[in-house]
């Protein structure tokens, strides 16, 4: 697997930052969290003094229905077992030492992230009537494809893709596996190392959100492997936010109207 470190080819364009590094040393969570938050302003301060994007737009993909239970907690007084989370494509291009990047975030495959476990055992009460009830409970929008096509932007210019985390993802058909290539032939995916070493070695409560095979045989040179915190150009960050998963991140982009996460 591809890592950034000092022989790393593509530090130039992946930068480590430090702005958090100390606050995650604090043994103590209230005290950690208060420095966090500490660390956090003069991160925004920071960003905001160097260069944005160069481009920013998020396109609707799919409505997907989510747990109420999960999604409120104690605080659900829904009588609804579903609510819909509405899944978005953002696109971002960036100044590099390289030149423009092109970075797609959460580009999900709407048809293979059906078959995550949970969302199959959804659809497959339905019989018959399958794909009817999918187009219910899942309205496709738009298609990855479709977005870049809506962009004038081919599948050669995409440089990377992530996700905040890989619950529900397949990504062979960005990438390729050792069957096929993949629709994005210079792409490679961000993603942060205790992220990319949880989903290849699943317990089994997590089966139940992760596609089957959704990473088997893509090249391990199309990975890179993230051990902190990093810049992407000038404009995008990827910030370690562990919780949801051990490896989630934020994505935090500077545009002309502010920073986005």
């Amino acid at each position: 697997m591809s890592t950034v470190d000092k022989n790393n080819p593509e530090n130039s364009i992946i930068k480590p930052i430090t702005h958090f590094n100390q606050a995650r040393t604090c043994h103590t969570a209230h005290y950690r969290l208060d420095e966090m938050r500490k660390a956090a302003v003069r991160f925004r301060e920071d960003m905001l003094t160097k260069p944005q994007v160069k481009f920013y737009r998020s396109m609707e993909l799919i409505r997907v229905p989510y747990p109420s239970k999960y999604a409120f907690l104690s605080c659900n007084v829904i009588p609804m077992p579903f609510i819909h989370i509405l899944n978005r494509l953002f696109v971002v291009q960036v100044e590099t030492e390289e030149g423009l990047k092109t970075i797609l975030l959460s580009p999900s495959d709407t048809e293979a992230n059906a078959e995550t476990p949970y969302f199959k055992k959804i659809t497959d009460k339905a019989g018959p009537a399958k794909g009817l009830l999918k187009k219910f409970i899942a309205p496709e929008i738009n298609s990855v494809e479709g977005c870049l096509r809506q962009l004038n932007l081919k599948p050669k210019d995409i440089d990377y893709i992530s996700y905040d985390h890989l619950h529900t993802q397949d990504i062979r058909q960005w990438l390729g596996d050792d069957k096929q290539p993949g629709l994005l032939p210079n792409a490679k995916l961000l993603v942060m190392r205790d992220e990319w070493e949880s989903a290849n070695n699943l317990m089994a409560p997590q089966f139940d959100w992760y596609c089957p095979n959704g990473f088997k045989g893509v090249p391990e040179n199309r990975i890179i492997q993230l051990d902190g915190d990093v810049m992407i150009g000038n404009g995008l960050a990827l910030i370690r936010t562990p919780g949801h998963t051990n490896g989630n991140h934020s994505f935090v982009a500077h545009t002309p109207e502010g920073l986005k996460v």
